[in-house]
């Protein structure tokens, strides 16, 4: 099993679009409805981060893909999603840590994140040393990293 990340292409866009719709129908299936209603403002947010969006590949086929955001001096990260048949072979950990990487070789010295409580992929941010800070938006608990060299406010 190889893993390989590289930066999204256009291509990458149908599957990112099935791992986003996955995460909603599994995890808030009661609001699919308005996530499809806003479809066109999930897919401005794809394309003018498109920099900032990596692709995982297990043996050239597509396995998952992270998306990270400049905010308010931060670096968010917006959405990290491993394909099921690919889950718990260190992916999300991969994409995880290139998007720290990603965001301290562009000067981001402070990390944030939210996951829902339920969620398992939180373990995943606490092991990778971010630490919950509260609750934010529809009662998602709020994660921050302070990378090496900058301190959080």
């Amino acid at each position: 099993m190889t893993l390989r990340l590289r930066p999204a292409q256009v291509t990458d866009l149908p599957s990112i679009y099935q791992g986003e719709q996955a995460y909603i129908q599994r995890w808030e299936p009661a609001h699919e409805t308005a996530w499809r209603l806003q479809l066109e403002r999930h897919l401005r947010r794809w394309v003018d981060n498109f920099e900032r969006l990596t692709v995982a590949l297990i043996d050239e086929q597509f396995a998952g893909y992270a998306l990270w955001t400049a905010e308010q001096g931060r670096a968010e990260l917006c959405t990290i999603h491993v394909s099921e048949r690919y889950r718990r072979n260190g992916v999300g950990r991969t994409l995880l840590d290139r998007y720290s990487a990603d965001a301290l070789s562009l000067g981001f010295t402070q990390l944030a994140l939210s996951v829902r409580p339920d969620n398992p992929a939180r373990y995943l941010y606490e092991q990778a040393g971010f630490i919950c800070t509260g609750t934010g938006t529809h009662d998602y608990l709020r994660y921050q990293r302070c990378l090496v060299g900058g301190g959080c406010a």
